[in-house]
């Protein structure tokens, strides 16, 4: 076992974990952060981020204004009967890969102090006393907290929410071809919807997420459902034909699911997906797990300094999480409801065209305030 204790122990190092370690390792607590994979890597991630976290990204020391990022300022949504939407986000946001983002936050990671354990596996934990101990296979090491930030899967004695929901599959391309470099699309389909804008590197991100249970009715052959239900979106159709893909095979995670989850759990602080996801759709996860990380760094401060108790610091950490994320949530699956049922989806669509007002009403729901 380290002899050394940590004031931070963090476990995934995806966005929500990164950000966290920087942001505690700025203010000079000794953060202990565990990967299990090395950066950098791809992830099975829609690749758009909201301005609201602009400010806070560059806060943490990384250079988006050198990086050439291309700027997205509106949204259209087609669906398979041929009909299209498209308005102006007021905010916007912008396009970057997470094999680039993640990088960059892993070396300023390293840049502030934070202790960085790549190829590291937690198997489980245990309290002690004050003090939590980590099982790795790169050995134990305490920590006076520990925060989850492993995404949506959990594994040994973390926490795992009792109720089963509906399962989605999210596959991921990156591809090249002649599309918007300022517009972000939303192609819905029968059980599913695919997004596509353009990231570093002159790159679109094509990501889609489908029912599971429509994936199974095809032996979970991928090439088969985009020919026989993507296509029927014409707009999917032209895409999937006349793009040009960038990798072997798509990147795929299974068994996502979107219910809710515990911001605080047996001791253990749970940020990013691990405390709860947004349907992709209708909320910019990207951003959120950002958010819960700078809203429980906050509280964590406090409570390094002696200003709060361990009890109060659970407490407000969960305010917070519920004030800023459980309704989001909650309105996130119903709007992905209309958006994937595809006898509400025309519908839904032939409403949007009509109204202006809905149609900026539903993207605020999509973009937070800046942080």
């Amino acid at each position: 076992m380290e002899s050394k204790v940590y004031d931070c122990s963090i476990i995934g190092g995806g966005l929500a974990g990164l950000s966290l370690a920087i942001l505690l390792a700025q203010k000079k607590y000794s953060v202990l952060l565990i990967e299990k994979k090395s950066y950098p890597y791809h992830k099975v991630c829609g690749e758009y981020i909201s301005n609201e976290s602009r400010d806070f990204l560059q806060r943490l020391g990384i250079p988006l204004d050198a990086l050439s990022l291309p700027q997205i300022d509106e949204v259209q949504i087609t669906d398979v009967r041929g009909n299209r939407v498209s308005e102006q986000m007021p905010l916007g946001g912008f396009g970057i890969s997470r094999y680039t983002l993640d990088q960059l936050l892993a070396d300023r990671a390293i840049d502030c102090g934070v202790t960085l354990l790549q190829n590291t596996t937690c198997s489980t934990y245990t309290q002690k006393g004050p003090l939590f101990e980590i099982t790795t296979n790169a050995g134990i090491y305490q920590s006076r907290v520990l925060a989850a930030s492993f995404g949506r899967h959990s594994f040994g004695n973390f926490y795992k929410p009792g109720r089963k929901q509906e399962n989605w599959v999210g596959v991921k391309y990156h591809i090249s071809g002649d599309y918007s470099s300022t517009n972000i699309a939303l192609h819905t389909f029968k059980d599913g919807y695919c997004g596509i804008s353009q990231i570093d590197g002159e790159k679109h991100c094509l990501c889609y997420l489908v029912r599971a249970r429509l994936l199974n009715q095809y032996q979970n052959k991928i090439h088969e459902l985009e020919q026989h239900e993507l296509y029927q979106n014409t707009a999917l159709k032209e895409i999937f034909t006349k793009a040009v893909f960038l990798y072997d095979r798509p990147l795929t995670i299974s068994n996502i699911t979107f219910q809710p989850k515990e911001a605080v759990f047996e001791n253990v602080f749970y940020l990013g997906d691990s405390a709860g996801a947004i349907a992709p759709l209708s909320g910019n996860g990207m951003s959120n797990a950002m958010r819960s990380a700078y809203l429980l760094s906050t509280e964590l401060d406090l409570f390094f300094q002696d200003k709060i108790t361990f009890a109060q610091l659970k407490q407000n950490y969960s305010r917070s999480w519920n004030r800023a994320f459980k309704v989001r949530i909650g309105k996130a699956r119903l709007m992905q409801h209309f958006f994937c049922n595809h006898h509400l989806t025309s519908f839904f669509i032939s409403i949007l065209k009509k109204s202006k007002w809905l149609r900026q009403m539903m993207i605020r729901q999509t973009h937070g305030e800046i942080f």
